[in-house]
């Protein structure tokens, strides 16, 4: 008490001083954020310590990153024609240029060879492909380019490529074509492409979503918080995430599709603190205060109650660092920052405003006649000073049916916790709109699955005969047992060899290698024979049984002494992703709640105060799983988060009611007016909070990306609950756990 009266004393003295501050502060946070970097790739969703991701860069160093697919429209002999051959000689010389592509397969890749062979002219198409034809093993080999009417071109990329190297890639890739004779009906997709769509749009919504938020902010104020000056949080709130946004680049806290959605949240945080100082303010001014006086008791009084709020809200955010998602990880980090941030502009920026723009009373004390400004504020637009208080004597009175009602939904929500489908494939997260996924789901109807499941295969000698005759069953037992795999290529599949099948010799291995195109060969077998890759198209499938697939083509199959199997590819990124989201998932929620009620009870010395405060705010975690099975909403890198939000955000509210019922206690008031004198005096405040908070996340339902929308919508009924089980559980616990005192009779 004695240092928020101080720190109240420094704010009234030094407002202008403070307000100049904020203004050079402001300028370094946004010189800062305008160097914020944004993360699209599985990098935000994998460790880099993680096998899976280890596996996939040793598999990039070997073979190449990602791979782009180009679709030229045509018949194989209109394909062949002199002038698209000429154009597709000039496209693949434009892209081979680039140190970004590490190889570019075509027909022309197989079809100039054999007609370099056999002495034919290009400008010779029906020569060039009976030459082709010619050769069994290029004829196969070949016919693997052209399908549905398509020539397919295939662009791996070098491995090992940033995020931002990928997207500057494939859109020069996009440009070659552009500047082809195929521009008009070629379709160009893959990952990398994707990538940079989702840069494009991460930008655009994070904009978007903002402004929205403010104008739901602006409406929200309007209705449920009629003050002077309602709109003041805004400009301060706006300042305080600036400067969130600038420490977390200081602090290399990447933007990606999770981070993003901090954006509405912390809007929301920031005006939700500001309500609960201004509010204050304006209560110390009915009393007829002058406005040094006001500011000093308001926040001596409110600056320590919102200060533990934000201190268990950051202990929530904190337990995000225990999920196995990076992004997850920046997603806390971010808001843990932005909590304390906005607890400080509230405390000394929004002060000092409310203070320079009030130094003279404006309004008539408590009982003066005439009091224009108190009619204001005594406005209530939702008719909260009777209904709330109303609702928590009512809830008191049937304490144990809130109680038990509330806690059996909560059960059922636990126990559907675990049915919960967990969605992490990214071109699900993102609109269906957006060119990216057109162009793979274009390139599907012409090739079939476009999905494909790597794997690096490493031996000694991986064109040793033993090894190709181990290969070749590997692969076929692989086929056999597992449905869902629909092909494969690899270096037997190159010789033609079947299961069951006499190796050749290394001389007769080498010699078919030594056929085949560089840039073909160069795809299968490294240049020292240590490493092979097998590449096995799949069909879309759950991301369960892709870890299934994936766990026993690597541990499950009978392996070679001295030959390891490792997967790569943005397949088994996806599906060992999908494992990090649920794998810690639950310790999240139960630490989360843990750290909170020890954070409780450590400031407040008092087991009964926590647990009021954290009991309520457990349950809702329970209705949040209900509410989603229900729904039907999958988990996502965004929702798999719900639990810490919930807890870190919902506390602030029962602790905002538990603190102001204790500062009435101390009056000696009886617990039961007591807990109805703090609703009155708080509700208002708490509901005009969490309105305003729902708000912040309300503003990502109108966002394109269907990840972003379903955590709002979840999100969004989440702080609703928060605010229900505040007015409603609280009393009820309070009427068991605070027994002393008078009680009101009934």
């Amino acid at each position: 008490m004695k240092l928020a009266r101080f720190v109240g004393r420094i704010v009234e003295r030094h407002a202008l001083a403070i307000l100049i501050v904020v203004v050079a502060l402001s300028a370094l946070a946004a010189w800062g954020v305008s160097q914020i970097s944004v993360v699209t790739t599985q990098e935000a969703f994998l460790s880099a310590e993680s096998e899976a991701y280890r596996g996939n860069r040793a598999y990039e160093q070997a073979f190449g990153g990602d791979s782009m697919l180009i679709l030229i429209p045509g018949t194989p002999l209109q394909l062949a024609s002199p002038e698209t051959l000429r154009g597709l000689t000039e496209l693949e010389a434009a892209l081979r240029a680039d140190a970004r592509i590490r190889s570019v397969v075509s027909p022309l890749t197989l079809i100039g060879p054999a007609a370099a062979q056999g002495g034919i002219d290009m400008d010779d198409p029906g020569s060039a492909l009976k030459a082709a034809l010619a050769d069994e093993s290029l004829r196969t080999q070949l016919q693997r380019f052209y399908r549905n009417g398509h020539a397919l071109v295939a662009v791996r990329l070098a491995g090992g490529l940033t995020s931002d190297e990928q997207s500057e890639a494939a859109s020069f890739i996009q440009d070659a074509v552009a500047a082809s004779p195929f521009a008009s009906g070629a379709i160009v997709a893959g990952t990398p492409r994707l990538i940079a769509d989702i840069t494009s749009a991460i930008y655009s919504g994070l904009a978007r979503t903002g402004v929205i938020a403010v104008v739901l902010m602006v409406v929200i104020l309007f209705i449920a918080f009629p003050a002077r000056w309602r709109l003041l949080s805004l400009p301060e709130v706006l300042i305080g995430v600036l400067w969130t946004f600038g420490v977390a680049t200081a602090l290399d806290v990447p933007l990606s599709l999770v981070t993003l959605a901090g954006l509405p949240v912390l809007i929301g945080l920031g005006v939700d603190f500001a309500i609960q100082f201004h509010n204050r303010y304006e209560e110390e001014m009915r009393r007829g205060e002058e406005p040094a006086g006001a500011l000093v008791d308001a926040i001596s009084h409110i600056a320590p109650t919102v200060g533990v709020a934000v201190a268990v809200m950051i202990l929530g955010f904190s337990t995000l660092l225990l999920s196995a998602v990076p992004a997850v990880n920046d997603f806390g980090i971010l808001l843990g920052i932005g909590a304390a941030i906005l607890y400080v502009v509230a405390l000394f920026v929004l002060n000092a405003f409310l203070y320079r723009f009030d130094r003279r009373p404006r309004m008539a004390p408590a009982g003066a006649a005439g009091g224009g400004g108190r009619k204001l504020l005594d406005r209530d637009w939702l008719s909260l000073g009777t209904t709330l208080p109303a609702l928590a004597r009512w809830s008191r009175r049937r304490a144990v049916w809130v109680v038990a009602v509330a806690a059996a939904l909560a059960v059922l929500g636990f126990a559907a916790d675990r049915d919960l489908n967990v969605q992490a494939d990214i071109e699900k997260l993102i609109p269906s709109s957006t060119p990216g996924v057109v162009a793979l789901e274009k390139a599907r109807g012409v090739v079939g699955s476009t999905m494909e499941l790597p794997f690096l295969v490493q031996a000694p000698d991986v064109t040793a005969p033993a090894f190709v005759r181990w290969m070749a069953e590997f692969q076929a037992e692989a086929l056999e047992s597992h449905p869902e795999i629909a092909g494969a290529e690899s270096l037997t599949t190159a010789l033609g060899l079947q299961s069951g099948d006499a190796p050749p010799s290394a001389e007769a291995v080498a010699a078919a290698l030594g056929q085949l195109p560089p840039e073909i060969r160069d795809g299968l077998v490294t240049a020292d024979k240590t490493g092979a890759s097998i590449t096995f198209s799949v069909r879309d499938m759950q991301m369960a049984t892709m870890n299934r697939i994936i766990d026993d083509l690597t541990t499950r199959m009978d392996v070679p002494e001295g030959v390891t199997v490792v997967p790569g590819g943005n397949a088994t990124l996806t599906a060992r992703t999908v494992e990090a989201f649920t794998e810690n998932r639950g310790m999240v929620m139960g630490v989360g709640i843990a750290a909170v009620l020890l954070g409780l009870f450590v400031i407040y010395r008092n087991w009964r105060r926590a647990l009021i405060a954290v009991i309520p705010i457990a349950l809702v975690t329970g209705w949040s799983s209900a509410l989603m099975w229900v729904a039907g909403v999958d988990l996502n890198p965004l929702t798999a988060v719900l639990s810490a939000l919930v807890i870190a955000i919902g506390t602030e509210f029962t602790v905002l009611l538990v603190s102001r019922y204790w500062e009435e206690r101390a009056k000696g008031i009886a617990h039961d007016l007591a807990m109805e004198e703090a609703v009155a005096k708080v509700g208002r405040a708490i509901t005009a909070s969490a309105l305003t908070v729902a708000a912040g996340f309300g503003a990502l339902v109108f966002s394109s990306f269907p990840a972003l929308r379903d955590f709002g919508i979840v999100t969004v009924v989440d702080v609703v609950f928060a605010l229900v089980v505040t007015v409603t559980v609280v009393p009820a616990l309070v009427r068991w756990l605070d027994r002393g005192g008078t009680r009101l009779q009934t």
